[in-house]
């Protein structure tokens, strides 16, 4: 058994992960070799109106498959998700997350800024589900949520040969049951199921920091010594409570944890290529058709 330090095994947390809809990737470049071979032979063949009018359609539409099929996914890294969408990108801390969810599409629920009765819900575009999976995955929870009537075994002498004992691992060429489950579920409850697990992974890796903070902390100061904050604090008494002169409040390392204040709020900024992918091949197409 190698040592944690020897060990050649990486934390699957550690390491970025990208979601996005296989279907959209296919259709893109689908489409992608399409326009190309189009405008190869605009550009050998048609000089005129028509071609100029063909080829900023051409334009048009690529950078329309470009923004909403090609580059809408999901990136999950050691620092929280990235919800990449057409023409806005989102980055939420995983200090900032307070859970995940399918409804039509992946929604990433946030913590509430402050002064805020509610956080915000940010939609990805990348991983979506269509009515059709969503009710089959309502049918199987429902199946799942039944219960089932218990059946009495057979006695071990009446069962047919070969049949493995209750609980006994799958045989080769069987599927476990946690498989067999996994199968059954939509990407989007995949991927949502995998962020809400790398979520709850960052929240007590958190934790552990923290209390490994607070004990070294604690374990700095001399024995019979109070900490030093205590010991520097004005008006304090021998029991480490606030003094007549400096009446009791909220403990201002409570507000540095909070998400706002430790910069864990989520952010989001506008996606100014794909924006200028599908704006300039429309002026383009309305310079055409008005010359």
């Amino acid at each position: 058994m190698l040592s944690q330090r020897k060990s050649s095994r990486k934390d699957p947390d550690s390491e970025p992960e990208v979601f996005r809809s296989a279907g959209s990737v296919i259709l893109s470049w689908a489409w992608f070799i399409v326009a190309a071979i189009v405008l190869v032979d605009l550009t050998v063949q048609g000089r005129d109106r028509v071609g100029l009018v063909t080829a900023a359609v051409v334009l048009l539409i690529t950078g329309v498959v470009y923004a909403c099929a090609w580059r809408p996914k999901i990136v999950a890294d050691s620092g929280g998700i990235s919800l990449i969408n057409p023409v806005r990108d989102y980055r939420v801390p995983w200090a900032a997350v307070v859970k995940v969810d399918v409804v039509n599409a992946v929604r990433v629920h946030c913590t509430p800024a402050p002064g805020a009765a509610r956080g915000k819900v940010l939609y990805s575009w990348a991983v979506q589900t269509t009515p059709r999976s969503a009710k089959r995955a309502a049918l199987r929870r429902d199946a799942a949520s039944r219960p089932r009537a218990r059946l009495t075994p057979r006695p071990r002498s009446l069962q047919p040969p070969g049949t493995p004992p209750p609980g006994a691992p799958p045989r080769y060429g069987e599927i476990p049951d946690a498989a067999k489950e996994a199968l059954d579920r939509s990407t989007a409850d995949f991927t949502a199921g995998r962020l809400s697990e790398r979520a709850q992974h960052a929240r007590q890796a958190a934790a552990r920091a923290a209390g490994a903070h607070l004990l070294a902390g604690q374990g700095a100061g001399q024995p019979g010594e109070p900490p030093a904050d205590q010991a520097a604090s004005p008006g304090a008494g021998q029991s480490g409570e606030p003094g007549a002169d400096q009446p009791a409040g909220p403990d201002p390392r409570a507000d540095a944890a909070s998400p706002a204040a430790a910069g864990e709020a989520p952010t989001v900024q506008w996606a100014w290529r794909p924006i200028a992918a599908m704006a300039a091949p429309l002026l383009l197409l309305l310079v055409a058709l008005l010359v």
